[in-house]
């Protein structure tokens, strides 16, 4: 029984090796790696060739956990079931179902095994030590893929062929961690004091700026603050010294008809010099974009071309806010402040009842994330008063209360017959059973 439980062993063990290798490898700090290499490191440069080729090693890992996996489970449910059987059929109330209950408590200290030993402690310590194992392990795992590559291209046609009947295929180097795992690997390293708090938070900012669109972090039109184009210069000097600004769109009829924007400092060197400040002369392009389009893209841009401002546009041409530098920085900094730039009237504020007082132009993304609600954001609302409007499907007026699908409670303190103007919000309570809907008037 000794050489049973020494394979048994061994098949955990080697269970854990491969799935230690695999986060070690994707763990191994880029710049250290890459000074490695440098020095002409051949271990270094094993784990770059893993690193740069995943499917060398991730198939590989793969195909191991699971044949060592379903091979300790099979050997240690056939070989220790048959020992462990005769015990229990001396107990009176198991008797003949004792083969039964023996399988089922050896199949289920094997997996608790497997979790702790083949996985949970491999995968922690490897992270610890990422460079030393991945070194260690890096040029057996380039010789174990070339053995298995055979093999590996045995089991990729034929995961192909079923997938094909499903428009898919795999390559086996598919992202081995998902979105929800990168942000847990965020919290549990800010937790362990790998990475301070304000640093996580930055990368789940970055995580969530890839999903963003323009129409997400622009400013939207109802509090764009723009200089008519034929404006006297004592309204220009009102506008710019009433909000303080750096630079302000520029319009001819309407928002919809934006000519493009100025800079204060332009006008500014205009009037200390005694000139006469003509806006037409100073009007900078304007650089419209969709709203559809991808804050990353739009940050490369706008980087890329020097445009501090761009002005979003809808379908039909017409503008629906803008978009700064300043504003797409916020969206990765978190919020940022001006000596010129009062805060917000109505700032986010908690009540004693446990509820939040909100300003309807509050983004949902922002009131998630500093309250977390669950409210949705992915209609084609990006606001909170936009989110109840579009659950009432007209303007709402005071007192209208409605629920989220997540449970929160909605309730309108204060509209105009255009907009929703303050909202008031209550958490669904722990426990709490989720309310209808929608609950209107």
């Amino acid at each position: 029984m000794l050489w049973e439980l020494a394979i048994l062993f061994g098949l955990v063990i080697a269970n854990g090796v491969l799935a230690g290798a695999e986060i070690a490898i994707v763990g191994f700090d880029k710049m250290r790696l890459k000074h490695l290499v440098d020095r002409r490191d051949r271990r270094a440069r094993a784990v770059y060739e893993l690193r740069t080729h995943p499917e060398r090693f991730f198939a590989t890992v793969q195909i191991g956990i699971t044949v060592f996996g379903a091979t300790a489970g099979a050997f240690g449910g056939a070989r220790f079931a048959s020992h462990f059987a005769p015990i229990l059929a001396k107990v009176p109330w198991i008797g003949e179902h004792a083969q039964s209950v023996s399988l089922v408590l050896i199949v289920s200290g094997l997996s608790f095994l497997s979790l702790i030993a083949g996985e949970l402690v491999p995968k922690s310590l490897a992270l610890r030590h990422a460079e030393g194992y991945s070194l260690f392990m890096a040029r057996p795992l380039m010789v174990l893929s070339a053995v298995a590559r055979p093999l590996v291209w045995f089991l990729t046609s034929c995961s192909n062929a079923v997938l094909w009947l499903f428009g898919d295929k795999t390559t086996f180097s598919e992202s081995r961690v998902s979105k929800g795992e990168l942000y847990q690997l965020l919290d549990e390293a800010a937790e362990a004091g790998s990475l301070d708090a304000t640093t996580s938070e930055m990368a789940e900012r970055a995580i969530e700026f890839s999903e963003l669109t323009a129409v997400d972090v622009m400013v939207p039109r109802t509090r764009v603050v723009a200089i008519q184009i034929d404006s006297t210069a004592e309204e220009v000097k009102e506008i710019t010294l009433e909000h303080g600004y750096s630079r302000y769109p520029v319009y001819r009829e309407d928002l919809d008809d934006t000519a493009g924007y100025v800079l204060v400092k332009d006008m500014l060197a205009l009037a200390w010099s005694g000139q006469l400040v003509v806006l037409q002369d100073l009007i900078r392009p304007p650089y419209f974009v969709t709203e559809t389009m991808p804050a990353s893209a739009l940050l490369q841009n706008m980087r890329q071309k020097r445009i501090p401002l761009a002005i979003v546009v809808d379908e039909h041409g017409g503008t629906s806010g803008i978009v700064t530098v300043e504003d797409l920085a916020e969206e990765l900094l978190g919020e940022t402040f001006s000596e010129t730039v009062r805060p917000s009237a109505q700032p986010l504020k908690e009540l004693s009842d446990g509820s939040l007082a909100a300003p309807g132009d509050t983004t949902i993304r922002d009131l998630n994330r500093k309250a977390d609600f669950e409210l949705p954001d992915t209609g084609e609302w990006s606001t909170v008063g936009g989110f109840i409007t579009s659950l009432a499907g007209r303007v709402p007026r005071v007192g209208d209360s409605f629920t989220a699908p997540s449970g929160a409670r909605l309730e309108v303190e204060e509209a105009t017959e255009r907009r929703v103007v303050k909202v008031r919000i209550w958490p669904r309570p722990p426990g709490d059973s989720i309310p209808p809907p929608l609950d209107e008037d």
